[in-house]
């Protein structure tokens, strides 16, 4: 006879089995931010700071044009979850058919638009001169790889949303290690140079994708269900994802914006500063795409609870959630603290570069603290499909950002910039903090007025 608690939804939480869920989800969270930081550490190794510099500005490129639509992953994650915690097949296979399709489409238009994009993008980058160039090269060759990376996100998001950890993070490990020989064998054995970081990471990409869909069909998340195609034109199921998209697009689009202002103020100060800056930003990026594991985790346990419609399990969720990720952060911390030489030494041996990144280090040492809890609290609100609050979070971050940077940047020149983006990580975390109690009776609406224990 089948056991209950074996049900979606209803599993026994631990901190043991958290982290067995959480290691794999870290692991592939850092995919893609490893695979932009080993563009720049190849040509931080190969190559000098003007090359260094334009791979940096063509990664923070894509970081924008993709993470624009980031909502492919992580609203698939959230709708996913629901689905197996509801045991619904037909949802749980629609909530990847239908993002995937729509994934292909954005995709094929960014190729399609590809020449007055990277025009508009290069300009607002401001690079000139020769890290304009390499920038422009970079671009032109990874823009082909939209389709593959937007539906990699799909893939990815649903595997995670159906509690497929393990096949994530093969998958995202996989396509990390065929990225570093693709690249390094192209620069290095076919010396293609910048073109070669950017084809290397483009066949990654594809890779992912088409193993991901294999594993999918493999593991027969599809065999049985029937899907027709009045399925694919469902107003109300598409209008509730892209409620949820949206919100999620004007997130992204606060965190870029921020983050292509820092790429802009720091190629205004010259080749050196945007490399150290590159640096900065790229660590910023794996520390937080290494919590946001641990978030996702949060995420598709929330989504899970909410879609069984367990609220003592939420609440589980929620408690191991925070601690994990504060422990998480403070290791991270340390960790960043004892292990500088040694990280920095990963990106460039160029030791003026390596000067000039540790008179700003100190910044990458607080931001784990800064940010962790709004990494689990978004994955959170997003498992519950309901994203408005991070929405809200991310406008009222900004604003404290440009207001910070115009305050202290002319004081404090680079430490501003660094002390502002703290202030905006921290803002985030603050917001989201306080909109949580409001989440619980629309998650949970059928036990709304139940009294809550002292």
């Amino acid at each position: 006879m089948a056991q209950q608690h074996t049900k979606p939804g209803q599993e026994p939480l631990s901190f043991g089995s958290y982290w067995k869920l959480a290691i794999p989800l870290t692991l592939a969270g850092l995919s893609g931010p490893i695979m932009n930081a080993t563009d720049t550490a190849v040509m931080g190794h190969f190559g000098d700071a003007a090359t260094m510099g334009g791979v940096a500005v063509g990664s923070q490129i894509f970081n924008t044009l993709y993470w624009l639509l980031g909502f492919f992953r992580t609203s698939t994650s959230g709708f996913a979850a629901q689905a197996r915690g509801a045991e619904d097949r037909k949802d749980a296979a629609l909530q990847l058919l239908r993002p995937l399709l729509f994934a292909a489409l954005v995709g094929c238009v960014f190729v399609l638009l590809q020449g007055p994009l990277g025009a508009a993008a290069l300009d607002m980058m401001g690079a000139r001169g020769e890290v304009e160039s390499h920038a422009a090269t970079y671009y032109e060759a990874r823009i082909w790889g939209a389709p593959a990376v937007l539906m990699g996100y799909v893939v990815a998001g649903w595997l995670i949303g159906m509690a497929e950890v393990r096949w994530a993070m093969l998958l995202s490990i996989g396509t990390d290690l065929l990225n570093l020989v693709l690249t390094v064998s192209f620069v290095t054995l076919l010396g293609l140079g910048v073109s070669g970081v950017a084809w290397g990471t483009v066949l990654a990409e594809v890779t992912k994708v088409l193993v991901g869909c294999l594993v999918i069909w493999r593991r027969g998340h599809l065999r049985g269900v029937r899907i027709e195609r009045r399925h694919f034109t469902d107003l109300q199921a598409i209008t509730r994802l892209w409620r949820v998209n949206g919100d999620v697009l004007v997130r992204t689009t606060c965190l870029l914006g921020v983050f292509g202002w820092i790429t802009r103020q720091s190629a205004l100060l010259g080749p050196e500063v945007l490399a150290v800056n590159a640096i900065l930003m790229h660590m910023q990026i794996v520390i937080s795409s290494a919590l946001g594991g641990i978030g996702s985790t949060a995420g598709m346990l929330a989504g899970q609870a909410i879609g069984a419609q367990s609220r003592g399990r939420f609440h589980d969720a929620l408690r191991l959630s925070f601690w994990t990720a504060s422990l998480s952060a403070l290791a991270i911390s340390l960790a960043c603290l004892v292990a500088q030489p040694l990280i920095l030494g990963m990106f460039t041996p160029l030791e003026s570069i390596v000067q000039t990144t540790g008179r700003y280090y100190v910044w990458m040492i607080l931001f784990p603290i800064a940010i962790f809890w709004s990494m689990i609290l978004e994955n959170v609100f997003t498992g519950a499909t309901r994203a408005a609050p991070i929405r809200n979070s991310l406008l009222t971050a900004s604003l404290v950002f440009f207001v910070a940077w115009q305050l202290l940047s002319s004081r404090w020149g680079n430490h501003g910039l660094w002390m502002a983006f703290l202030l905006f990580s921290l803002t985030r975390s603050v917001y989201l903090h306080l909109a949580l109690p409001r989440l619980l009776p629309v998650a949970f609406p059928a036990r709304a007025r139940e009294p809550v224990a002292a």
